[in-house]
Order: C-alpha cells, then structure tokens, then sequence
C-alpha cells in the first residue's frame, strides 16, 4: 500500500477532541519539538500499533510532569494523589484513543494492539522495518509533546 502521510491538522483536530472531551485541556499545534528536551527529562512514550492494510504504529512522547497533568484530569483527582501507575494507565489511554481515531481515518481494514508505555530518562524507542515517520509537535498547558505515526514495511518484516 502507498505511504501517504497523514494530514497534520487531521491529527492535530483529533488530538484536539480527545483532549477537549476527556481532559478538558485545550490543545494545539506546536512550531517545534525539542529533541534536546527529550533526552534530558524523564519522558512517556506510549504506543500501539496498527496492523492490516495499513501497518504502522502511532506514539505519544510526553514529559513525565504533563502525564500527570494529564492522569489527574482524566482520574479527577489532584495531580499530588496521582501514581506512577496512574500515569502510565492515562498515557497508554491516551495513545489507544489516538490510535483509534487514526486508525479510524487510514484506507483499508485494520486492528489495533493494546497499548505499551516506557518511560524513563533519554528514552530512544525504536520500532523494527519502520520506512516513514511522520511527527506532529503538540502543546497543551504550556508543554511540548508529540504524535508520531510510523508506517512499517511489511514486506521486510
């Protein structure tokens, strides 16, 4: 199947009512992400993967502090009662519904994997036979984050 990348506003407008809806935090598109940023700070990345006519993986990239941003809003709990666990729980929420809803939007019949979170320090997560990453830089109460949408070749898996 052609790689064709995915509209960024596309992406952008479905993060934006994921997090509207579940978070009640406004979202928008960011100029730039920092690679520099997410070497140096604990992060999250969680993700799913996609397989069918399309078959790719879709991740979220988020500092630890806007996880819990995040895990207290979805929980309704102030962010000082939020765990690790929380956190990690919410950031793989958050990738399954992005994922589906971009799952949502690719040609063809797919499935979605359950979600994986790292987290950690100078994380490098990489993904085998990976041929496109498309990456949209996010900013939701005053942090950087990112969706990335990586497309596999299947015919070297």
């Amino acid at each position: 199947m052609d790689i064709k990348p995915i509209e960024c506003s596309d992406v952008v407008a479905l993060v934006q009512a994921i997090f509207d809806n579940m978070l009640q935090l406004p979202c928008e598109a960011a100029d730039t992400q920092s690679d520099d940023l997410a070497r140096t700070e604990e992060r999250l990345v969680g993700c799913v993967q996609i397989q069918g006519d399309w078959v790719g993986a879709v991740e979220i990239s988020t500092p630890l502090n806007f996880g819990r941003k995040a895990a207290g809003a979805m929980l309704m709990v102030p962010v000082e009662d939020v765990s690790m666990e929380d956190i990690q729980d919410t950031i793989a929420e958050l990738s399954n519904m992005v994922g589906g809803s971009i799952k949502a939007i690719l040609p063809g019949q797919s499935t979605l994997s359950l979600p994986s979170v790292a987290s950690g320090q100078g994380l490098d997560f990489k993904l085998a036979n990976v041929v496109h990453t498309q990456s949209i830089a996010l900013r939701s109460d005053d942090t950087d984050f990112s969706v990335s949408i990586r497309h596999f070749d299947a015919a070297t898996a």
